[in-house]
């Protein structure tokens, strides 16, 4: 398994393809905001020959979903969310203004419940780990196959990012859900630098503080 990293828009955001030797890909978080933005991701993805197969959003925040509409036009391909974060989707508009990066979407984004512990698609398998703490439906993607945990906007690099639920609920997700996974398994957040679960053990210290929980 493989995975490229494209930062794009006015927030940074970093948006993923992951795809394995089969040339099966998924696209998640994909924030592009200009043409240019999205021409040098589906430069990359058809120089490659990888066959997108959908479209996977950790939260759907504008600057976590500003790319979905090209991306589900040029592949033909479906947009998946947590249902319990579908009522976001009608504030983007709105805080899309705010930061100068009018957001109009016109996709019809499937849900997925709540419950589901995995997505398949084609050979690709993803576990969805419920990190609520960013938004109510904050989740991650679990590849072990690839090593890496695509953890959206309720992690940072050596901290948490901005949280809309209590912090003790945050705690409990990395106990029960993060600090499990090997040392070795990189962690790809939304915005910012990649780190691993080894280095945030060491230097996190709300990591330390779940697990003395």
């Amino acid at each position: 398994m493989q995975i490229e990293t494209f930062v794009s828009g006015k927030m940074l955001e970093n948006g993923y393809v992951l795809w394995n030797d089969a040339g099966e890909a998924v696209l998640i978080d994909p924030g592009f905001t200009t043409e240019q933005e999205f021409n040098g991701l589906a430069a990359f993805i058809d120089g490659r020959g990888l066959k997108p197969l959908a479209i996977l959003v950790t939260h759907p925040h504008f600057d976590h979903i500003a790319g979905v509409d090209a991306v589900s036009n040029r592949y033909g391909i479906e947009c998946w969310i947590n249902g319990e974060d579908e009522a976001i989707l009608e504030k983007n508009d709105f805080f899309s203004n705010m930061y100068g990066s009018h957001l109009e979407t016109k996709v019809n984004f499937k849900k997925f419940s709540p419950d589901v512990k995995v997505l398949d698609f084609g050979k690709i398998s993803l576990q969805v780990l419920p990190i609520s703490g960013h938004t109510a439906g904050s989740v991650a993607f679990y590849s072990p196959e690839a090593k890496a945990l695509f953890a959206g906007d309720t992690l940072t690099k050596g901290s948490l990012g901005f949280l809309e639920t209590g912090y003790g609920v945050v705690l409990e997700c990395i106990k029960e859900m993060i600090l499990c996974l090997p040392d070795d398994t990189v962690i790809h957040y939304g915005h910012g630098a990649a780190s691993s679960i080894g280095e945030e053990k060491k230097n996190n210290r709300f990591f330390k503080r779940s697990a003395a929980l």
